[in-house]
């Protein structure tokens, strides 16, 4: 879900910042062209119409983080370009792109880009024939050095308020949100590729129990050492959700030939691990669903729950598969 989060927001702001570019640019097309600057005309449509088509492309292809990339290259590439073709009246066109730069890319890959942009300028523009080369290097250093702490202080805060919003803040497991948005993600990866997924539900058996004897904040505790446990024994690219209360969803993508296998190790393991403060064993149980076509979010949940309830129904822990 981050991850599609960030592309939401990168779309948006690669939408935003086309379109203030194409109305800002071809005013200037048309000014050109009709003082007979047709070189310039040129190059400026070219920039508009190159910009349109990456943002185009981004759009559908949804290959938002490359092409960004793309569009930072080639929007400094076209200013270096237009600068030496028009020289000193294009000159200050500087100064946005490569403020513009590091909304596109992270602060580190946009000051980078800037420097090289900034050094064609001084090797290879005739435009400190007329300017102060030195006042370039500074000024455009510390439009670089400034953009770059606000756009590295705003990444952290995105990255806060990504966090905040998926994350649950007492174990640490992702929330009911981004199972949401896992599941459907899940789903559509199925139906076009037709790799196989697993969901489960897990319950800590008897977990009032420990609440009524030991209290809340060891009750709190045991869900924390809990998704501790669990995570450390699954792969990198499962996911495990707290739904409610004791109760975790665990997606698991590309299952292997033996789900049965992995999903009893992990209960083991769990039950192994997993203790009251006096050392008593806490059990879990598992409702397990693999994906079958025609599968929805709430279908894939009702039936990983009906195999929850089945797996109560025989004593607790141990993991049914749902048919």
């Amino acid at each position: 879900m981050i991850n599609q989060l960030q592309e939401k927001y990168q779309l948006s702001l690669l939408l935003l910042l086309s379109a203030v570019a194409v109305l800002g640019i071809f005013p200037f097309v048309v000014i050109r062209y009709l003082a007979g600057n047709i070189v310039a005309a040129i190059i400026d449509m070219m920039l508009i119409l190159g910009i349109i088509s990456l943002v185009a492309y981004a759009y559908y292809s949804k290959k938002i983080r490359i092409l960004s990339a793309v569009i930072a290259v080639f929007i400094n590439t076209g200013v270096v370009i237009i600068v030496i073709a028009n020289g000193i009246d294009s000159f200050l066109w500087i100064y946005p792109v490569f403020a513009s730069t590091f909304i596109l890319v992270k602060p580190v890959e946009a000051f980078c880009i800037n420097v090289v942009a900034g050094i064609s300028f001084v090797e290879l523009s005739d435009v400190f024939n007329t300017i102060s080369e030195e006042s370039f290097i500074v000024t455009t250093s510390m439009l670089s050095l400034s953009a770059f702490v606000y756009a590295s202080h705003g990444l952290k805060q995105f990255h806060l308020l990504e966090t905040l919003n998926t994350v649950d803040a007492l174990t640490g497991a992702f929330n009911r949100r981004a199972m949401r948005s896992d599941m459907t993600a899940a789903i559509s990866n199925a139906e076009r590729n037709g790799i196989k997924h697993l969901l489960a539900i897990l319950d800590l058996d008897y977990f009032k129990m420990v609440n009524d004897k030991y209290g809340h904040a060891v009750g709190d505790k045991v869900l924390q050492d809990f998704v501790t446990i669990a995570t450390s024994h699954i792969r990198k690219y499962d996911r495990l959700y707290r739904f409610g209360g004791e109760e975790f969803v665990l997606l698991i993508p590309e299952v292997s030939d033996q789900p049965d296998v992995f999903i009893n190790n992990l209960r083991t393991t769990i039950k192994k691990e997993l203790t009251t403060p006096d050392g008593k064993e806490i059990t879990v149980s598992f409702g397990v669903a693999s994906w079958v076509p025609g599968t929805t979010a709430d279908t894939w949940l009702q039936r990983a729950d009906e195999a929850l309830y089945l797996a109560k129904a025989k004593g607790r822990d141990c993991a049914v598969f749902s048919n």
